[in-house]
C-alpha cells in the first residue's frame, strides 16, 4: 500500500495521509487569510492552530484504531 492514494483528501486511509491533507489545508487555510487581511500574524495563527489540530485529530484517531 502507497502513502498516499488519489482519494486521500476525500477519506484519509492512513495517519500520513490524514497529517499530510490536514497541513496542506491549513497552509491554505492560512494564506487565505493573509490574502483577505493581508496581517502576517493572523495568518500565521491561523495555520499553526489548523497544524496543531490536525496533530491532535490524527493522534486521536489512531489512538482510537480508526487506522486498522
Amino acid at each position: 500500500m502507497s502513502l498516499l492514494s488519489w482519494f486521500d483528501w476525500i477519506n484519509p486511509t492512513n495517519p500520513f495521509a490524514s497529517l499530510f491533507m490536514g497541513i496542506l489545508f491549513s497552509i491554505f487555510l492560512g494564506i487565505t487569510v493573509w490574502v483577505e487581511t493581508k496581517e502576517r500574524r493572523k495568518a500565521t495563527v491561523t495555520t499553526i492552530i489548523g497544524i496543531v489540530v490536525t496533530c491532535i485529530g490524527v493522534g486521536i484517531l489512531t489512538a482510537a484504531g480508526y487506522y486498522g
